[in-house]
């Protein structure tokens, strides 16, 4: 038997082959004998119905869809339209007993369109006009249940299910456990460091606690500049995967008008991961400052009524989330800047060297994954555990920032939020008072002013995280020459000595120069310019002060 099917399937593979089984001790020849014309055709019927009793679909793939029915087979062509109203679909219908196919296109909610072509088929082609009709009504049931698990399963992603299996009630009693732990600030670090981020060791908490707060009442948001191959990305992505991965949105890229698009409640209580801003245009980087501040936007525009007729129809999309960004453009847009903590990495030889460490380790089998992945599972069941509580800071109006730092009133409210979402990851050791809202404690202003200073001190600077790195290294290596004050350099040294490219080195040197922290003092644009340092700032003085300052008010708390 299977040699034969084997065969026809070679000869005739786009009818398909259905196995009918006669009944015992009889052959096809008796039945025809007993029962003739008639009796073989109920034998088919019965024998597809059987099959067919928990009748379901095949999806092929997104553009076919299979259902054997019991008059024909049939093969839905293209994908299913998202609107709800209507079910238009092409059909394939094939003969179960003739083989012959039909095409049309319908829709299956017609219902007085179905008739006339159920009647139009068994009239013209044989079709049993009840079972055809019984067939449409079956298919059209499930494609609308097929259609509603697709939308469902795009608003709800299949990782929330894949999460309840994750958070056991063993992995949230561990979870409850470890953030009742003392000193939980440096236990989370230490997670962070076991699950692969090397160093950093305040950037790394810092992006933590920003990402952690996308479920919370004030989302906080962080942009990370430095230089191409810093490893800006690298920790940004590290630092997003200690948090639960249904959360979590990683995008590279932005059209224009994305956001304007985004489904109802698509960004609520999500981190997202821009692998680099500078992807988002003009257009996009408005929308996304909007949904930053407002945690909305909305758009007017033309459609079509029901009528035909053009009108305006006001559409809003609603968001809620917090954002870890990775830049290499030095001159961000203020706007940008303003709404998120900025911070640089550490781009010197020391931290440089302990990266290739332990690149080297997990090269050579030493570094344990398995301990990675233990790390970032424990940070991501804290999250899922954690709830969005208000929060009370008695420490509020006591603790002033240095005046001298930009865009003070946006940065005062980060650092108070910043504050807030620490007290919230300690929410199972705060008291609470007694409107229900979470006390902040000395030890969370404290924490808070250790992580967020970096931040403060961008701020207070005229110079990005990296030019200032860079400038700071220049100042070292002209100290080191006779007659620092006066001695002239040209860009090849300081290439040479900082193993910088060139496209890099005069990009920063012509941000100092237009800055006047250097002057070109000789040379021409054909030979080289010669430089001397003109500004010989001490901003380490400038942030012992602001750390003085800040120390002693928490002394005073």
């Amino acid at each position: 038997m299977q040699h034969i099917i084997t065969q026809l399937e070679q000869y005739y593979p786009q009818i398909p082959l259905t196995v009918v089984n006669l009944p015992d001790g009889e052959t096809l020849n008796n039945v025809w004998t007993n029962y003739g014309a008639s009796g073989i055709t109920q034998l088919l019927h019965e024998s597809l119905s059987s099959q067919t009793k928990n009748n379901s679909l095949e999806i092929l793939n997104e553009n076919r869809i299979a259902y054997i029915g019991k008059a024909a087979r049939y093969t839905v062509l293209g994908g299913l339209s998202n609107d709800l109203s209507s079910m238009r679909v092409a059909l394939s219908i094939v003969d179960t007993l003739s083989g012959q196919t039909l095409r049309i296109r319908t829709d299956l909610y017609d219902y007085l369109n179905i008739q006339n072509q159920c009647s139009e088929l068994s009239e013209k082609h044989g079709f049993d006009y009840n079972l055809i009709v019984s067939d449409m009504m079956e298919l059209t049931q499930l494609l609308e249940d097929y259609r509603e698990r697709l939308i469902n399963e795009e608003i709800n992603p299949i990782m929330e299910k894949f999460a309840e299996k994750e958070l056991t009630p063993k992995a949230s009693e561990k979870a409850m456990e470890f953030l009742k732990l003392p000193d939980l600030m440096g236990n989370i670090n230490m997670l962070l460091e076991q699950s692969g981020i090397v160093g950093e060791q305040l950037n790394r908490l810092l992006l933590f606690v920003v990402a952690s707060s996308y479920k919370m009442l004030n989302p906080l948001h962080a942009i990370v500049q430095a230089s191409s191959a810093s490893g800006k990305s690298h920790l940004i992505n590290s630092v997003a995967e200690c948090i639960p991965q249904e959360d979590c949105e990683d995008n590279t890229s932005f059209s224009s008008k994305v956001f304007y698009y985004e489904k109802d409640k698509a960004l609520y209580y999500k981190l997202m991961v821009i692998q680099d801003f500078d992807g988002l245009d003009d257009k996009a980087q408005y929308a996304f400052r909007e949904l930053q501040s407002n945690k909305s936007i909305t758009r007017k525009t033309t459609e079509k009524n029901r009528m035909g007729n053009l009108g305006a129809v006001k559409k809003q999309v609603k968001a809620h989330f917090s954002s870890l960004a990775a830049t290499t453009n030095l001159d961000v847009y203020l706007d940008n800047q303003t709404r998120s903590i900025m911070l640089g990495v550490d781009e010197s030889e020391a931290q440089t060297l302990k990266i290739i460490q332990r690149q080297n380790q997990r090269r050579a089998g030493i570094i344990n994954t398995e301990d990675e992945y233990k790390a970032k599972q424990i940070l991501r069941n804290c999250m899922r555990i954690l709830k969005p509580c208000k929060v009370v800071n008695p420490f509020a109006d006591k603790l002033i920032l240095p005046v001298e730092a930009k865009s003070l009133r946006r940065l005062n409210e980060q650092f108070q939020d910043f504050i807030c979402q620490i007290t919230l990851l300690h929410q199972y050791q705060r008291k609470a008072d007694a409107q229900g809202r979470l006390v902040t404690t000395k030890e969370d202003v404290r924490a808070a002013v250790e992580l967020f200073f970096s931040a403060i001190i961008l701020k207070v600077d005229e110079l990005d995280a990296s030019t200032r790195q860079f400038f700071d290294n220049l100042k070292a290596f002209v100290k080191a020459q006779d007659k620092a004050t006066t001695y002239k350099f040209n860009q090849r040294e300081v290439r040479q000595h900082m193993k910088l490219g060139k496209t890099t080195a005069f990009k920063f040197m012509t941000i100092l120069q237009q800055l006047e922290y250097i002057q070109a003092v000789g040379g021409s644009a054909n030979t080289g310019f010669k430089y001397v340092v003109s500004y010989w700032d001490n901003f380490d003085k400038t942030k012992t002060r602001i750390k003085e300052d800040l120390n002693k008010q928490l002394e005073n708390l």
